[in-house]
């Protein structure tokens, strides 16, 4: 059997593989705990000067987190809720701060679909370079979770209306998009982004800066025909700046003589009603929050999913059963009134997540 994330050092430079492809690299629990121990050891370990993750296979850097595994073994142990959905997303969420403050240049090379969890383990760290195959997505709201792994707070950073459109309908974007964002921090055609990691290995750089020095040999300028943001950058804004779903669905039906922005409404038509509303709620409040907050704002959040919301249900229609049909609680955004938001939001006490730097 395969290992699942695979861990070279190479000329002091620590080498991150997940290695799933047959599954895009989803991320599994032992996946998370393996890198959480790597990554601390690598941090403390003086022969070793930077870390880079990347996924096996041409397809995927990561499509998430397996969550279909996670509902298989939570539901086998009569949950939820069980010890692993609380400990998966509290050592999930542990690693993606780590990533954000790790004391070493981390190098995260993105090249296929980085989505959910695999943002999480990616996009927090110093360097992220993406390449013409790389698909990014925060798809949550379509399985009754939200924009998790500190995605949140990324998406509260940019322009509201942006921010939305991304949360809520779960929209994909590319190289050029990302970087317009600053959601990246490089561009690196496919063809060398093995020549640029070996490049990376055989320089063996100990700073930012001579990471950045290596990676500006091999960068570019992205293409821009695979832009959505070039034709409608100013609809998006206009139809997703609001701060309830009800404004925004409001102003997408209004405007839904556009062939755009009708794709995006019925694509929110279809979500879980209260995974909309409660993403839109976060990433609002992240757009002020530190990711060390918004993390453990998320951690409250995605227990409730787990407990009282529609995330087994999500996963089931979308990804067990395929049958597209999920049967949200509530059915309709009207239901979903400010208590129930709310209950997603409460401390957890005792059980809230703990950030350390």
């Amino acid at each position: 059997m395969q290992d699942e994330v695979i861990f070279t050092e190479d000329n002091s430079v620590g080498v991150i593989t997940l290695n799933r492809p047959d599954r895009l690299n989803a991320l599994t629990y032992s996946m998370v705990q393996k890198i959480n121990k790597n990554l601390n050891s690598w941090e403390i370990n003086d022969d070793i000067n930077c870390v880079i993750i990347e996924g096996a296979g041409d397809r995927s850097f990561c499509a998430g987190g397996d969550v279909v595994k996670l509902r298989k073994e939570v539901l086998a142990d009569d949950g939820p809720p069980t010890n692993l959905s609380k400990s998966f997303f509290y050592d999930e969420y542990t690693l993606n701060y780590k990533i954000s403050n790790y004391k070493k240049p981390f190098i995260s090379l993105i090249n296929g679909f980085t989505m959910g969890g695999g943002v999480g383990v990616s996009m927090h760290g110093s360097h992220v370079v993406a390449s013409e195959k790389t698909m990014f997505a925060m798809p949550e709201t379509a399985i009754g979770l939200f924009p998790d792994v500190g995605g949140g707070w990324l998406l509260g950073q940019l322009d509201k209306g942006i921010g939305a459109w991304l949360s809520l309908v779960g929209a994909r974007i590319k190289a050029h998009d990302l970087l317009k964002l600053k959601l990246i921090t490089h561009y690196v055609s496919s063809e060398k982004v093995e020549i640029l990691k070996n490049s990376i290995i055989s320089s063996s750089p100990n700073s930012n800066q001579k990471v950045n020095n290596i990676i500006d040999q091999f960068s570019s300028k992205p293409q821009t025909e695979d832009s959505v943001l070039i034709d409608n950058e100013e609809l998006i804004k206009k139809a997703f700046s609001y701060d309830t779903i009800e404004q925004i669905f409001y102003e997408c039906e209004k405007l839904v003589e556009n062939e755009f922005l009708k794709i995006q409404y019925e694509e929110l038509k279809h979500k879980s009603p209260t995974s909309l509303k409660i993403s839109l709620k976060q990433i609002r409040n992240a757009s002020h929050m530190s990711l060390k907050d918004e993390l453990i704002m998320e951690y409250r959040m995605v227990q409730r999913c787990v407990e009282i919301g529609d995330f087994f249900e999500g996963v089931r229609a979308m990804l067990v059963d395929k049958d597209r049909k999920p049967n949200w609680k509530p059915n309709n955004i009207q239901d979903v009134d400010e208590t129930r938001v709310n209950l997603f939001f409460e401390d957890l006490g005792d059980l809230d997540l703990i950030l350390t730097n």
